[in-house]
């Protein structure tokens, strides 16, 4: 079986590192795409049914990713082939994915468009398999709350910087932000120039890192060749309700915090990507994305001392809350300045949906599957997200006249009805 032998931070953060670069691909995605899918001609309604592009493809591709490398892993292999190659494909569709427009005479920009977010996302979540599982498969249990941790914390440092890159760029690098051309601004080309270059780097990185990990050789024996859902523990059924609700809320968050801010605070009701009221806000949107991407950077290197004083459900349901509360303090801004505050406790809840509950599914699942199991668990990810998309754009529209704002008070409500779900399951889950 791996090698699970205690390691050193060093070799933990190696393993680790390849999120970095991930993240920072995510956040370029999650604070620019709405925007770039703008410019190139979609209008509010139709944005959030581009962002089911990620969900769907994250509840096809991580199960079968899962099933395809535990195989590997059972036979003594390791994961890297789907690293490498998600990581490569990842690269590449970030650096076409702003110039789309350079082909608008060959194809609409919005499908090129479209067609490299489903290269993006796909190849996303080819890459991110291995690097949740290589947690369970090389560190002793004991060491997987605090390699969990040190994930969250280098997915919030490429956060910080997928999401404020744009904004650096223009304000420190005067690299302009509004195009003159009808196309992306430039800020937002090098910004993904720039995610895609340290992507290649941590994934190889990270590739180094498990190949050199000594396999003490022996193929897992396993009669079961095919997943079954009744096979699932009843405690991963409970973790899914939490996940489900929890990213129903950051999805909403994504795809409307910019409109949000352009409306509440800029009062832009036009919906005009070029206009600079309406960049200022996307740029500001980033900003904040980093704010509290920060604040979870932070609160991830506390989460293992939480996690012994507390356990790692009762850190998670308060975590939620404060998260649930910070999106309602979101509704009562109305200047810049104000909106900080809330985003430092929006990171808290996002720092522990990133590490508790994986933490948790890392005991509640037999070793030889791994790989499966994460891939499952991340239907409870992508399936509020897919509802989210298809629902969100004609809801907001129809029953709040367009206005954003209530998509964030929608999301606090999601974020307090994950908490209360840890409540009512945390006996149970307090392992």
């Amino acid at each position: 079986m791996q090698n699970q032998t205690p390691k050193s931070l060093f070799q933990i953060t190696n393993l680790c590192a390849g999120f970095l670069g991930i993240q920072i691909g995510f956040a370029l995605q999650a604070g620019n795409v709405t925007r770039i899918l703008q410019n190139y001609g979609a209008d509010l309604t139709e944005v959030s049914l581009f962002w089911l592009i990620a969900p769907l493809s994250g509840a096809v591709v991580q199960p079968l990713i899962g099933y395809w490398s535990d195989r590997r892993m059972n036979n003594g292999t390791s994961r890297v082939p789907f690293l490498l190659i998600g990581g490569i494909l990842s690269v590449l569709a970030l650096l076409a994915l702003p110039n789309a427009n350079a082909l608008l005479n060959v194809w609409s920009p919005l499908l090129i468009g479209a067609i490299l977010l489903v290269v993006i996302d796909i190849s996303f979540n080819v890459s991110m398999h291995p690097l949740r599982a290589a947690i369970s498969d090389y560190l002793p249990i004991y060491q997987q709350p605090r390699g969990f941790a040190i994930q969250t914390f280098l997915i919030s440092i490429g956060a910080i910087l997928g999401s404020t890159l744009p904004y650096i760029l223009h304000r420190f690098f005067s690299v302009e932000t509004i195009s003159s051309d009808e196309g992306i601004p430039l800020n937002v080309k090098w910004a993904f120039n720039i995610g895609a270059s340290i992507l290649l780097i941590t994934i190889l990185i990270t590739s180094k890192t498990i190949l050199k990990q000594t396999i003490e050789v022996k193929a897992i024996a396993s009669s079961q060749k095919t997943f079954y859902l009744p096979s699932i523990p009843i405690n991963m059924w409970k973790l899914g309700v939490i996940q489900f609700f929890s990213w129903a809320g950051f999805f909403l968050i994504w795809i409307f915090m910019t409109p949000a801010v352009a409306q509440h605070i800029f009062a832009e009701y036009n919906y005009d990507p070029k206009s600079y009221s309406y960049s200022e806000s996307a740029n500001i949107t980033g900003v904040l994305f980093g704010c509290y991407h920060l604040s979870a950077s932070i609160f991830s290197l506390g989460l293992p001392v939480l996690y012994r004083k507390y356990n790692i459900i009762t850190t998670h349901l308060i975590a939620l809350l404060m998260g649930g509360f910070g999106l309602i303090l979101v509704f009562l801004c109305t200047e810049i300045h104000q909106l900080y505050l809330p985003m430092l406790l929006l990171g808290i809840a996002w720092a522990s949906i990133l590490a508790s509950p994986f933490a948790l599914l890392s005991r509640l699942i037999p070793q030889s599957k791994v790989g499966l199991y994460f891939g499952v668990f991340n239907l409870f990810i992508t399936l509020p997200q897919i509802a989210i998309g298809l629902f969100s754009g004609v809801i907001i529209e129809k029953l709040f006249g367009g206005e954003a704002i209530y998509a964030i008070m929608i999301a606090a409500i999601c974020l307090i009805i994950a908490a209360i779900s840890c409540l009512i399951y945390r006996k149970s889950l307090s392992l």
